[in-house]
């Protein structure tokens, strides 16, 4: 009875060694720290009942072999092989995906969304397909937030996110862009596979930026970023911007290839009744957030100007005069889709820097304790050519933006000088002092 005792201890052995080779394969952690413990456990389960099985056979190896000694031990060894071979084949998919959420939780990533933004009047229809690509992907996390199959028609930089919940958890930065769309106004398709620089993106993300959020100037925090948004211009041009509640900045420019219809599956296709619905949509909002209008009244499409023109940088600052405001914020948008905010002293020791053209300023300021706001939005055609006028001899002539504004700040103008010549705006779209 005492061999057969050590047989059967021989045999808990075994399983003993299956167990620790099981958890040493699957690294431990994965016990402890996944969602797959009932998995686990039903595995470890069946090693503890192969024991009075090997037990057996095993008491019946050593009954026929007249308990030769290295017999049972090399039925023993078979067994170890065999449960080891059972693991590998059985745990592959477990092994493999809990590798990957281990490389994922030490993978850099945040929260935020994914969205299209297309010029005004401009609509693209998004195929499928499209995506920003993630080389790491967790166990819960979508693969891509980009809504396909759907219209888009808003305003340059200003972006349709898709929604994703917070039960989502946070999202690692994409490695590349992939892009399909078809463009209504031109009758094109396209298509876009790219890298993306993840380095700058980084950058912008631990950085954040700074945002008031009291509307009062008076609490200060740095805000995060919260969507990477692509851009689709006319003629395949495509710009990537990174964006939160109130600044947006420009990451990459990039070109698409113009595309077959025959490279592309028939639900991707566009139909031609919905070219015309989409071409008969007049609708222009008041609000001039977003307007849909598709009139362009035989103009040509302006192809390049979002990636050539809006971006083209000058030396220019803006110019406040004897104001010296005890709290206040220059807040600019930019015809390229960009837009951020300058506070208090950045806004008083304002600097001469290459910066795109602006569209649209608006000055939050204090004087004393009355609170004022002035906006100033441009003619497009009017400040570009003010600002070529002035930089023809020169690119880098040092430009400022005069904004004078009347003593009791109920009046201002606006003008634009060098060194040697100043020129008036006489077209602002909006030119309007509020005091709140």
């Amino acid at each position: 009875m005492k061999y057969y005792f050590k047989i059967f201890l021989l045999s808990v052995g075994i399983g003993v060694v299956n167990i620790l080779m099981y958890l040493f394969l699957l690294q431990f952690q994965i016990v402890q720290n996944s969602s797959y413990v009932p998995q686990e456990a039903f595995d470890i389960f069946l090693i503890l009942v192969a024991i009075p099985v090997q037990f057996l056979i095993l008491a019946l190896v050593a009954y026929v072999s007249k308990k030769n000694k290295q017999t049972v031990l090399m039925t023993s060894g078979l067994f170890v092989i065999a449960c080891l071979l059972l693991i590998l084949i059985n745990t592959n998919e477990e092994r493999s995906t809990f590798n990957k959420e281990q490389v994922y939780r030490s993978t850099e990533k945040y929260d935020y969304q994914q969205g299209i933004a297309t010029p005004e009047g401009y609509p693209i229809k998004l195929l499928s397909n499209s995506e920003f690509t993630l080389a790491v992907k967790g166990h819960r996390n979508p693969y891509t937030l980009l809504e396909t199959s759907k219209v888009y028609s808003t305003n340059w930089g200003n972006a349709e996110s898709t929604f994703k919940s917070s039960e989502d958890g946070d999202v690692v930065l994409p490695d590349s862009l992939k892009l399909y769309w078809f463009s209504f106004l031109e009758n094109k398709y396209y298509g876009l596979r790219t890298k993306l620089d993840k380095t700058k993106i980084s950058n912008y993300f631990k950085k954040g930026y700074p945002r008031d959020m009291s509307g009062n100037l008076d609490r200060m925090i740095t805000a995060d970023y919260q969507d990477l948004n692509a851009g689709i211009a006319p003629g395949g041009d495509v710009i990537l911007w990174i964006s939160g509640a109130s600044e947006t900045r420009e990451i990459s420019v990039f070109k698409a290839k113009e595309m077959n219809i025959n490279q592309f599956k028939a639900e991707d296709i566009v139909q031609a009744d919905e070219i015309k619905k989409v071409l008969s949509d007049t609708c222009k909002c008041k609000d001039d957030l977003q307007q849909r209008r598709i009139v362009h009244n035989n103009q040509k499409i302006p192809f390049g100007i979002w990636t050539n023109q809006y971006r083209e940088k000058y030396n220019w600052k803006v110019d406040l005069g004897k104001i010296r405001p005890t709290k206040s914020e220059l807040e600019f948008y930019f015809y390229n889709g960009e837009n951020f905010s300058f506070f208090d002293e950045e806004v008083i020791k304002s600097r001469h820097q290459n910066q795109v053209v602006p569209s649209y300023i608006i000055f939050h300021f204090f004087n004393n304790k009355d609170e004022y706001k002035a906006f100033f939005q441009f003619d497009e055609e009017e400040i570009y050519n003010n600002f070529k006028t002035l930089t023809k001899e020169n690119r880098n002539e040092p430009l400022d933006i005069v904004l004078n504004f009347n003593e009791d700040f109920t009046t201002a103008t606006v003008k634009i000088k060098s060194k040697n010549k100043t020129l008036d705006f006489t077209k602002m779209k909006t030119l309007q002092i509020r005091k709140d």
